[in-house]
């Protein structure tokens, strides 16, 4: 067996055993079909094995695949680590693909974003919102950062890095009647939806409902401005973040709930775990979220 293997045949290698599925391998690398299979062809020879065997729903590995899946893992861990000292925001160029959700960019979008053309002047800075559709490209390898609050729902595959805890509040007018979570209850409640986040359920509202408060939003609102002009001129409630509370509103706390926190997170396939530009990230969201505290 020789040895003139080329990196990048190793990234469809350890992509493929991760993927199971040539399509999405070459969508995650930015290449053709065609071409992830031509590679694949080569490697089939170069190792005198099939590599993958087409099963009923995708691809699966061999057991020279299996035994040897962490050597490549590997090598190409070594690889990256190679560049790790030369990565300098100041020279960075390339696309940075941030998702989020609304309530999110809303209050610190445009902090983030000052923050980083501060250390990066000539990269081009994208911030998304966060989707179904978004959820799955992250999961299939897209070198994007997704800033959100934790999810169980993620699968493992997506590293997501803990930054703070946030607290949980309702807020209302600052006229409105209630005073507590019981008055309050009796109000209409609007709440932020944000698809690929709450659009099946809402965690918050489950941890409610199993203690004896059970609430039930009347409208659902993708826009975080019109839920606080809703707010401010009517007698209708809704949800924040304790830091968040909008001008000419007032929290009313969850105080059942003391023990709740938000676990504020910075997720990115675990692939890019080692990469030096997602710390760089991860440190410039850390200072704006810390800026904010009270």
């Amino acid at each position: 067996m020789g040895h003139n293997l080329d990196i990048q045949s190793i990234y469809v290698l350890v992509k493929m055993y991760e993927l199971r599925n040539v399509k999405l391998v070459a969508d995650a690398l930015g290449k053709t079909s065609s071409a992830i299979s031509k590679i694949l062809s080569k490697l089939k020879t170069h190792f005198d094995d099939p590599l993958f065997i087409q099963g009923r729903y995708s691809f699966e590995p061999t057991l020279f695949m299996d035994t040897n899946i962490v050597h490549f893992e590997h090598i190409l861990t070594t690889f990256d680590a190679i560049h790790h000292s030369d990565f300098s925001p100041q020279t960075l160029k390339q696309e940075i693909i941030l998702y989020g959700h609304a309530l999110f960019w809303d209050n610190f979008g445009d902090k983030l974003y000052l923050e980083l053309r501060k250390d990066a002047p000539l990269a081009k800075i994208s911030m998304r919102n966060w989707s179904l559709e978004a959820r799955a490209r992250l999961v299939e390898g897209e070198n994007a950062v997704l800033l959100n609050t934790y999810d169980d729902t993620l699968p493992q595959v997506i590293l997501q890095k803990p930054i703070c805890e946030l607290t949980p509040t309702f807020y209302v007018r600052e006229a409105h009647p209630a005073q507590t979570i019981d008055e309050l209850i009796q109000y209409p409640f609007v709440i932020t939806r944000n698809p690929g986040w709450n659009d099946v359920r809402y965690p918050i509202l489950e941890r409610l409902s199993g203690v004896g408060y059970q609430i039930t939003p009347c409208v659902e609102v993708e826009n975080i401005s019109a839920i606080e002009n809703i707010v401010r001129q009517s007698d209708h409630f809704s949800f924040t973040m304790s830091r968040l509370i909008p001008s000419g509103c007032r929290a009313i706390s969850l105080p059942i709930l003391s023990d709740l926190k938000i676990n504020c997170v910075m997720s990115y396939h675990r692939a890019k775990q080692n990469d030096p530009q997602k710390e760089w990230l991860f440190q410039a969201y850390n200072r704006v979220l810390n800026q904010t505290k009270v």
